[in-house]
Parts: structure tokens; sequence; C-alpha cells
């Protein structure tokens, strides 16, 4: 097998969806499977989470054999690995490489080169979507209640100087995006506040969250997202 190829696959594409104690666990099992030629391999993690890692958790202490167990089923979730059996001497497993995991390494080249900055969530009625998952179906400004066939998408910042990216789009009622107006979207909660929609909590919660949309810090998640073909 190619080591090289599989440290960067395992780097670029499946440590990132692993925490510290699945990559342990991950990388031991790898260790003497394989990589050294076995499909399969038993392992009793009562002993040998001992050799796995140290300081994860508590600081100079391995992981409990219950953690090992827990972090096994989260992996087999995961599709990473299987858990083939329970014998005397431990768990029988058989982990997959990064290249035998279904779309983990495609889907990852497929939407790698896509830069979230430079696309139109206001004209790609796909992304449009993705505004309102990230609003947890709820209008930006007053929290109420909205679904996808009555939202609308509201540009913070009005037009012509608002751009159409995530950091100056959100989903909202259409009452909402009718009595903005010009207001700026600070003072537009204030005055939901003033006339009693807001709570003192959900407004100073609402302002907050208008300057870190403003930072770019409200990314949604545009996974699967295909980009319009320019043809």
């Amino acid at each position: 097998m190619n080591v090289e190829q599989f440290i960067k696959d395992f780097q670029d594409y499946l440590a990132p969806r692993l925490d510290t104690y699945e990559q342990a666990i991950y990388l031991y099992a790898y260790r003497h499977s394989r990589l050294v030629g076995n499909v399969e391999v038993v392992i009793g993690f009562k002993s040998a989470r001992k050799k796995m890692a140290f300081g994860i958790g508590e600081k100079g202490k391995p992981p409990s054999e219950g953690t090992c167990y827990e972090k096994l089923r989260s992996l087999e979730s995961k599709g990473f690995l299987k858990v083939l059996d329970t014998e005397r001497s431990g768990t029988r497993l058989k982990i997959f490489l990064p290249d035998e995991i279904p779309d983990l390494i495609s889907v990852k080249n497929e939407f790698s080169e896509i830069d979230i900055e430079k696309l139109d969530f206001f004209a790609d009625k796909t992304l449009r979507q993705a505004l309102l998952t990230r609003e947890n179906n709820k209008c930006f400004y007053c929290l109420k209640k909205i679904n996808s066939n009555n939202y609308i998408i509201e540009h913070v910042e009005s037009r012509p100087i608002g751009s159409n990216n995530y950091r100056n789009l959100v989903a909202a009622c259409r009452q909402c995006n009718n009595r903005k107006g010009s207001l700026t979207a600070e003072n537009f909660v204030r005055v939901l506040y003033r006339q009693g929609l807001l709570s003192e909590n959900d407004t100073e919660s609402r302002l907050s969250t208008i300057k870190r949309l403003r930072d770019g810090k409200l990314r949604p998640d545009i996974t699967g997202y295909a980009p319009k073909s320019t043809d």
C-alpha cells in the first residue's frame, strides 16, 4: 500500500472528522492491520489503550477502556471501521482506508474549490435554502417561526450598497421585510424591542448576532452545493 498517500488522505480528509480519541484508535488499528497487510485485527483494549496515547484526557493517563468502546461505536457510525466480533482476546475490527470510505474524498474534492465569499446567495434558490437552515427556520429579526413557503431573503444592508453574499443576507418573515425599510438592522431590532416583539435578552442576542453575521462568523452549510454551470 502507498503509506505516503494514506498519511495525506488521513490528514486531509479523515482526521478533520475525528476527535483526538478517535484518531488514536483508528491509527492504532491501522498500524496493526492494513499497514502490515492484514484486513482485520483483534484488539484487547484493556491493555492496548495504554499503548495508544497518553494525556488525551487527564494528563499523563491513557484513555479508559469505556472511552475506547464509546469511540469505537462512534468510528463505526461514521463508517470508518466495522466491529466484526467480540472474542476472548478482544474486539475484532476491520478498518477502512480513506479512499475506501464512500464519498469521503470525492465530496471533499468537489467542494474544496468553492469560495463561499463569492457565492450569490440571493440569485441561487439552493443557497437561499441554506440561509433559512442557518437561521434555524426563524426570522432573523423577530425570531418568529418561518418555513420554505413563507420566508423572504432580506438584505441586512440595502442594495445597491449591500452585497448578495452570506454576510449581508438573512432569512426573515414578510412582516419584518416590509417594516424594516431603510433602517439599519441594529435600529430595526431596537424598534422590535420597543414594540414588545423582542425581549431584552433576545434583543441583545440579535445585536450580537448581527455583528457575527457581518464578521463572517455565520457561514451557512453549503455541503452538497453544486455551482451553476456557466455553459
